[in-house]
């Protein structure tokens, strides 16, 4: 058992090693997860959005019907 004061022996990893590899997998992940919700589904997620964004732009200013 070790004590609270005593250093474990840990490998040192390159720090721009490690970002780059948590970069890839990051990448990776977000690649297949793009690839399973859809593209077409996110654009128009994102097309959904913005026309929320822009009528609340305008009632915001005193737009009305």
């Amino acid at each position: 058992m070790s004590t609270p004061d005593q250093k474990h022996n840990m490998p040192q990893i390159d720090m721009n090693t490690q970002k780059d590899a948590v970069k890839e997998a990051l990448k990776e992940w977000l690649d297949e997860a793009f690839a399973t919700f859809g593209r077409w589904t996110f654009m128009g997620l994102l097309a959904a959005a913005f026309a929320g964004a822009v009528y609340l732009a305008l009632k915001g200013q005193g737009w009305s019907k």
